[in-house]
């Protein structure tokens, strides 16, 4: 069996703010191996994106990764030094933020903006010159689906459509070859047809080059054409994961029944959209025992204690009364 590249065991990233703790990210524990792809799915505020930001070292103060341990490719990287943390962060574990324009410089061109990613891992590449690094830099247009690459490599940032630089943010990623892509949303703002050929690329890449991806979403939609793996997150805590047929096909958790119920594709012509009642709990101040007890059609008084995992062949769960036992 391959080694895992990524192993995150009890992950706890809390921001200690005036009003008390917000436990963003509380105990999340999974694996990643080389190659895969693994979908992290959740409503706003399940703590998915902070989840990500953990593994790359992004939390700002008032948070931080109060306890656990994120292992790269056998590294921990909890308490690792900012230098030793740059010197991963975008060589060897990249990240495709939501909005592109987090990303790009607006006064510098594109082509001037990957040499300069180049540049900052030279130690790894040796000496890149100036053509080198614009071929690199085409090379790396063209494989994300931008035509006349080595022409657009002289334009800024507003010259292209979203879109376009979502796609240049990602060949910025890819640019050092990394072994673990973390993305952030990166298609939520994006129409349909757009969003569709930027999976298929994302999927193709990480076929073809051997590098493992986090997808970062709310939409299971999404993540069922493209991810290996799932996990569903809810008030910081991994509820549900497993393979991505099985979990869409028959999930465990209610939550994760809710998600699938409301997804548009879901309802009949004329009929409203389905819901999940209620709304998620604050993180500083979460319920006793089950904290998506107080919005599920299946809680008793037994969900006022902290839920059992359930374990199924290749499918975990946190629920006092998984779907496969009510059906």
């Amino acid at each position: 069996m391959t080694a895992p590249l990524l192993e995150v065991t009890d992950l706890r990233t809390h921001f200690f703010t005036r009003a008390g703790i917000a436990r963003a990210v509380d105990g999340v524990s999974f694996s990643l191996a080389p190659g895969e792809i693994l979908g992290l799915v959740g409503e706003s505020g399940s703590g998915k994106s902070v989840t990500g930001f953990s593994l790359i070292g992004l939390v700002d103060p008032p948070g931080r990764i109060a306890g656990g341990s994120i292992r790269f490719d056998g590294q921990e990287l909890v308490g690792l030094s900012e230098a030793r943390m740059r010197a991963i962060r975008g060589k060897r574990i990249a990240m495709v933020f939501q909005d592109p324009q987090a990303t790009l410089n607006p006064v510098l061109t594109i082509g001037t903006q990957m040499a300069l990613a180049l540049q900052a891992h030279r130690q790894a590449h040796g000496r890149v010159t100036d053509r080198a690094a614009a071929e690199r830099a085409g090379a790396m247009l063209t494989r994300v689906g931008i035509p006349e690459a080595a022409t657009r490599l002289n334009n800024y940032p507003h010259e292209f459509s979203g879109g376009m630089r979502q796609r240049v943010a990602i060949a910025m990623a890819l640019l050092n070859g990394p072994e673990l892509i973390v993305a952030d949303e990166p298609t939520t703002a994006l129409d349909v047809s757009i969003q569709a050929q930027i999976l298929a690329e994302m999927k193709s890449i990480a076929r073809d080059s051997g590098t493992a991806l986090i997808w970062i979403s709310h939409d299971l939609a999404t993540v069922s054409s493209l991810a290996d793996r799932v996990l569903v997150m809810y008030a910081g805590r991994i509820v549900e994961s497993g393979p991505v047929g099985a979990v869409l096909r028959a999930p465990l958790h209610p939550y994760t029944r809710g998600l699938l119920d409301s997804l548009p594709a879901m309802a009949q012509p004329g009929q409203r959209l389905a819901q999940i009642p209620g709304s998620a709990p604050s993180l500083l101040a979460l319920p006793a025992g089950c904290p998506f007890a107080p919005r599920c059609a299946h809680a008793d008084a037994a969900c006022t204690t902290p839920p059992p995992r359930i374990d199924r062949p290749g499918r975990q769960a946190l629920c006092h009364h998984p779907l496969d036992a009510a059906a």
